[in-house]
């Protein structure tokens, strides 16, 4: 039997509709200054890890070569505005005094979904920009909407339905 074999009959040969997750099924906490609170008003987050990348040239190769020389954390958190939390959370850092660091707990677990569940920390987020206020003439819902920098991450709890 080949490993490609053996996979096949490990996971399946096809992925089956139902084992994609869902994105209402997710859930988002914000802990910062020791509170913790459901962020019950995001409408989106995402969180990736960037890796830096230096050249490596040789003589003897033609080849382009890439070292990764450090990582570096990104996301975006949106939602709309409910609450004066941001605002007011960010101002001391604008009166001179410490800025604005916090952690988001992020929840996914689809019921419906075998792969499972999967609990991911984002350690010292700090927002790019503060939401303040965003009206408009037209009919809508005040919504915000801020890129954030994170330098840490903690895998606390991974799916387990298609472990290889």
């Amino acid at each position: 039997m080949t490993m490609r074999d053996e996979s096949a009959s490990v996971i399946g040969q096809f992925l089956n509709g139902r084992d994609t997750i869902s994105t209402k099924d997710a859930k988002l906490f914000v802990e910062m200054n020791g509170k913790v609170w459901p962020m019950i008003e995001a409408t989106q987050v995402a969180a990736k890890l960037e890796k830096n990348k230096e050249d490596v040239q040789t003589l003897g190769s033609r080849w382009k070569h890439k070292k990764t020389t450090s990582v570096e954390g990104t996301g975006t958190l949106g939602g709309y505005v409910i609450s004066s939390n941001w605002l007011k959370y960010a101002l001391p850092y604008i009166k001179g005094e410490k800025d604005l660091y916090f952690t988001i707990t992020m929840i996914i677990e689809d019921p419906t979904s075998r792969a499972g569940k999967q609990t991911v920390l984002l350690k010292d987020v700090n927002l790019d920009d503060i939401p303040v206020a965003d009206f408009e003439a037209d009919d809508g819902v005040m919504e915000w909407e801020s890129d954030f920098t994170f330098e840490g991450i903690e895998l606390v709890e991974p799916f387990t339905g298609f472990e290889e």
